[in-house]
């Protein structure tokens, strides 16, 4: 084990465990463990709260589908669960108070950046097996207690930065024989052409669902149908419905139909991005509602498909004789939200930009036949087919930015090392703090971790 990767270790126990950034990005949502021995045994109390063998398996398993975190054991998961919950207890103490408000803001902000990340609020909803109201649910409480430890975790460290100076003396007591290499990395921006959908096929589509619509209408049962016709695949098995939703979690064209309805009622047929819909609303609690729906997508045509390739070949041939450059013809024809991001394409597994060429062939689709290591900065294939969210596309793909398999140096890794270096800061404080913290709180071990060799006294030994 190099050592940038023993420090990461180091820090990673005193920073917030896969329970706590459980809705954060860096990889697919913690899974739930269902099949582990002692599943729902007590592994530890701090406090009042305690944490549980599921929670530091689905940790350790978490950390294991990680390369970075993959050598770390589960005394050492169960550890940064234990800062988590001692952080938890002292913010109980503190009376630190979370709103309702603040716990909504901040499950939307996620959501929303999970949404991006995944492609669309189909795709988030397919991983999790669970419509987007089920996911803000089951996360409501977690949630509180991660803003809780944050804000305790604030107080603790303070507003902490490191100098330049700091990343260079940090840097220079790293043994030179103990520095990794760095893969080759690339960053990578696209430009993407739909296919366009005639309105013909678009009429077709209202009109079936309009003929669904009339069926519930005279007596079919809404569930029924949208388990047999509805393309929303997550919902569809739950009879259409997608659970107690808030204003922000749908995409707008959709709210404003479906917050209008009263219960039982039946909206008309109408459009979004994602296709036609028809809305019914269950129940409305406050300010959030639960409904179900009938999705209908129209379908794309070969001839379509063809079309968007003539197009963007097309743009092609513009940036190829330099009547325009890449960057502006993704403002001026991309039609893929990445737009507004410069055309970035961004890594779904850590929601990174930077990609190595392995993770390029992991998470984009479809480029098996490109060979990107030949490619140079400021290289862009051509015309790509690739599954959108919506149907099949085309896009061009650039190498942004591509820097070199290299050996960790400060001129191209300076912000990885500015991270471990304050990260080393951070820890200094934090053990201090939770080595005094540890004295005065109620503390209780399973036997089965006893032979743990814990970075602080969590035995009082």
């Amino acid at each position: 084990m190099n050592i940038l990767t023993k420090r990461y270790r180091e820090h990673k126990l005193l920073q917030l465990s896969c329970l706590a950034v459980l809705f954060t990005v860096g990889g697919l949502f913690c899974k739930n463990v269902s099949a582990q021995q002692e599943i729902d045994g007590v592994a530890a109390i701090v406090g009042s709260s305690m944490v549980k063998f599921s929670d530091v398996e689905t940790a350790y398993l978490q950390n294991r589908s990680s390369k970075e975190n993959s050598e770390m054991s589960r005394c050492e998961i169960l550890e940064t669960l234990l800062i988590n919950k001692l952080m938890l207890h002292q913010a109980q103490v503190d009376s630190v108070n979370v709103t309702d408000e603040e716990v909504e803001s901040e499950l939307s902000q996620r959501l929303g950046y999970m949404i991006q990340v995944y492609g669309s609020q189909e795709r988030l909803e397919k991983q999790m097996n669970k419509s987007i109201a089920e996911i803000r649910e089951s996360f409501h409480d977690i949630i509180k207690e991660n803003i809780m430890i944050q804000q305790e975790q604030s107080k603790i460290v303070g507003d902490l930065t490191v100098t330049p100076r700091e990343v260079a003396e940090y840097f220079a007591k790293i043994p030179q024989d103990s520095l990794p290499e760095i893969e080759e990395q690339y960053t990578l921006s696209q430009i993407v052409i739909l296919p366009q959908v005639s309105s013909e096929d678009k009429n077709q589509v209202k009109e079936r669902l309009n003929s669904i619509r009339d069926r519930i209408i005279k007596g079919a049962r809404f569930s029924t149908l949208a388990s047999l016709y509805s393309d929303d695949e997550v919902s569809a098995k739950k009879g259409g419905e997608l659970g107690f939703f808030s204003r922000g979690d749908m995409v707008s064209e959709f709210e404003s139909v479906a917050f209008s309805l009263q219960p039982g009622e039946i909206s008309p047929v109408f459009e979004s991005k994602y296709g036609f819909h028809i809305v019914q609303m269950i129940e409305r609690q406050g300010d959030r509602i639960n409904c179900r729906h009938i999705l209908l997508m129209p379908k794309v045509s070969t001839v379509q498909l063809y079309n968007a390739k003539e197009k963007l070949d097309s743009v092609k041939t513009l940036i190829d004789e330099g009547k325009i450059s890449f960057e502006d013809a993704i403002v001026k024809y991309s039609q893929d939200e990445s737009k507004i991001n410069g055309g970035l394409i961004i890594n779904k597994n850590n929601a990174s930009a930077v990609f190595t060429l392995d993770a390029i062939n992991a998470t984009i689709g479809n480029v098996d036949n490109v060979d990107f290591a030949s490619m140079n900065q400021g290289d862009y294939t051509k015309p790509v087919e690739f599954k959108s969210e919506l149907s099949n596309a085309y896009r061009l793909i650039k190498v942004k930015k591509k820097i070199a398999a290299h050996k960790v140096n400060l001129t191209d890794d300076f912000d990885k090392i500015q991270t471990l270096a304050l990260n080393a800061k951070r820890t200094e404080i934090m053990r201090a703090w939770a080595s005094k913290t540890i004295g005065k709180t109620y503390i209780k071990l399973n036997d089965k971790y006893s032979s743990c060799n814990f970075t602080l006294n969590w035995n009082k030994k």
